[in-house]
């Protein structure tokens, strides 16, 4: 809730909007929560492309079946209880699937899985995004989780919240998996994995491990 006008005040000052979440500490914004932005939203992309991430798929069951959506805004958030977030834009084609849903799947991928990152993300059309339902199984929540991806989280649903044109889902896990291999990372616009390192003896110090381009891709 804004607290405080925005503007300038009798001083030509510029004024603060203060902003009190629910339950949490005011936070004075400048220019006011609806005023101008501080850095265009191409200069705040361009930023956090160097922010290396990796990719995950969640899942969920619509209507019409299983909704996959390629998302690398994950993060876990708890550990008493194990809870994490996933944050999906509400333009985002699966965004009133996950509204709707009681639970959902968080699959992070491998290395050689750049091609279901790409479908589920829909940059295959939407024919290709729609993943075949049998090869999605059920462990705890009833959410679609899928074979073959290096780790799964099976979440149960437990808070939504507004950020501004994302909606936050936190998730409470209730079960999880992992596969030995290598993650899919996004660096830059585009994929990359880990650089292999050489064998190296135990006397020796380990060595730095890189970033190495998947594949080129058109900048999105």
């Amino acid at each position: 809730m804004d607290r405080a006008a925005e503007g300038r005040g009798r001083s030509g000052a510029r004024r603060l909007s203060v902003i009190s979440p629910p339950g949490g500490t005011p936070v004075a914004v400048p220019g006011g929560a609806r005023g101008p932005l501080a850095i265009g939203a191409q200069h705040f992309k361009d930023t956090l492309r160097l922010w290396a991430s990796g990719v995950t798929v969640v899942t969920v069951r619509g209507p019409r079946g299983l909704v996959p959506i390629t998302v690398s805004s994950f993060a876990s958030l708890s550990l008493h209880p194990p809870l994490v977030l996933v944050c999906i834009e509400r333009q985002a084609r699966a965004h009133r699937a996950l509204m709707r849903a009681r639970a959902f799947g968080v699959h992070l991928l491998a290395d050689d899985q750049a091609e279901l990152s790409d479908r589920a993300a829909g940059r295959r059309g939407r024919a290709a995004a729609r993943l075949p339902r049998a090869r999605a199984r059920r462990e705890v929540t009833g959410a679609p989780i899928l074979p073959g991806t290096l780790a799964w989280l099976d979440c149960a649903l437990v808070a939504r919240h507004k950020g501004g044109d994302h909606t936050i889902f936190v998730g409470r896990v209730e079960a999880a998996g992992t596969a030995p291999g290598r993650p899919l990372l996004w660096f830059d616009r585009d994929y990359a994995v880990l650089a292999r390192p050489p064998r190296v003896r135990l006397s020796t110090p380990r060595p730095t491990v890189g970033l190495r381009a998947a594949r080129r891709r058109p900048r999105l």
